[in-house]
């Protein structure tokens, strides 16, 4: 059974809104976005039909993924996707919840935040889904409109490449 619209709202609105501020810098935009990205969601939640609550997930950070690219194409930037516009996706907040852990030095919070920094935009973006927001492959994959085995490759590649540049 579907939970009703404001529900959906309370539970993914965290979610939905650090999706956005990873890919827009100015907080109006980020809050358009969200808003932006609940009012499609809304219109169209009657006919969603999910099998899970990744289905959900995946499918609202579709919704702002395209409201976010629209914004982009807004201010004449069609030239620029997500991914190629350079933006940092991740802070050194994420960086320490990632690996609280395993890291207890400033020195290595350091080292890591600027070998995550080396990567491309899409690559921190997978990593981040995958490892902050504890996305299961095929998720990661419906909100990026690509197939799960390319975001797995992406993904591991992505780790390897973490792991040589703090060797």
């Amino acid at each position: 059974m579907k939970p009703p619209f404001e529900d959906v709202v309370r539970d993914y609105i965290r979610l939905v809104y650090f999706f956005a501020k990873k890919s827009l810098s100015q907080q109006d935009d980020i809050d358009d976005a969200v808003q932006e990205t609940f009012l499609k969601a809304m219109k169209a939640y009657k006919n969603f039909k999910f099998k899970s609550e990744g289905e959900l997930k995946s499918w609202l950070l579709i919704i702002c993924r395209h409201v976010i690219t629209d914004m982009f194409r807004s201010k004449n930037n069609n030239h620029l996707s997500i991914e190629q516009n350079n933006i940092e996706l991740f802070e050194d907040s994420d960086v320490e919840v990632l690996l609280e852990a395993k890291i207890t030095q400033e020195e290595d919070i350091k080292k890591v935040t600027e070998a995550l920094k080396k990567l491309k935009p899409a690559e921190q973006e997978i990593i981040r889904l995958r490892i902050t927001e504890d996305m299961p492959f095929t998720d990661i994959a419906t909100a990026l409109d690509s197939k799960e085995a390319a975001v797995k490759m992406r993904f591991y590649r992505a780790v390897v490449k973490l792991k040589e540049s703090l060797l």
